[in-house]
């Protein structure tokens, strides 16, 4: 049996809205993780994003963008009865989260991913 796993992703710094940039993970500091098989169960803000922040986080497998796409506004912790972002099939591989800032001052995001097992 395994047991799910959170890990924390941020934007590497306040960047420029509507350009793209790829998230580091805080535990290894890369701008990628490897996982075997794999689900997503959900993603959040970790914290919320100041109001009037809207940011669009896409997965990429290497360097192709799958269409998976969550965005700030459906992700906050705070919201009773939010619904799960997953669950999200991962293949084996390398991915990247690439965040846009979409409208506001720009900042930085931090995200909380649980993945079914370790990636």
């Amino acid at each position: 049996m395994s047991i799910p796993i959170t890990r924390r992703f941020s934007s590497p710094g306040a960047g420029v809205v509507g350009v793209p940039q790829i998230m580091t993970d805080n535990e290894t500091t890369l701008a990628f993780f490897l996982s075997g098989p794999n689900v997503i169960l959900d993603v959040v803000n970790d914290p919320d994003p100041a109001a009037g922040n809207f940011y669009t986080i896409a997965v990429f497998s290497g360097s192709i963008d799958t269409g998976v796409r969550f965005y700030s506004n459906a992700m906050s912790p705070l919201v009773t009865g939010r619904l799960p972002m997953g669950p999200i099939a991962l293949k084996g591989g390398q991915y990247q989260f690439r965040v846009t800032q979409t409208a506001g001052v720009a900042a930085i995001l931090n995200i909380l991913v649980k993945f079914q097992r370790p990636p």
